[in-house]
């Protein structure tokens, strides 16, 4: 199964989306989930931004590698990624950083972590 293709492609459009978000209005993004206004959280997203713009692109160069190790270790590694990022969620709701709606964002992540599991799984070659 080829589901490693049609799943990069998918975050890497999200993670450009974002990446430019959090480049030119991190307010935006920040304000769901954030609860405490503060006047530099802006500067944290925007240097994030390139970060996040960068990992778009290794994630659309990485759909058109053949299925092998190389692309199973990165989809797991991507997972890992997600399972962080949820991680990161969970806690910042349980110490008042975060509102609840992050945790809809970690319930996406940890989906997505597992879609890449799978994808690393289909990515096997033996």
């Amino acid at each position: 199964m080829m589901l490693y293709r049609p799943l990069f492609a998918v975050t890497g459009v999200f993670a450009v989306l974002l990446g430019v978000l959090l480049l030119v209005a991190p307010e935006l993004y920040l304000d769901v989930y954030l609860t405490a206004p503060d006047a530099s959280r802006g500067f944290a997203a925007r240097r994030l931004a390139p970060a996040v713009i960068g990992l778009a692109a290794v994630l659309f160069l990485m759909r058109s590698v053949s299925p092998g190790p190389v692309l199973q270790r990165f989809a797991v590694v991507t997972a890992c990624v997600w399972f962080g990022v949820a991680a990161t969620g969970v806690y910042d709701f349980a110490t008042g950083t975060a509102h609840g709606s992050i945790l809809i964002a970690a319930v996406i992540e940890v989906l997505l972590g597992l879609l890449f599991l799978a994808a690393a799984r289909g990515a096997r070659t033996t």
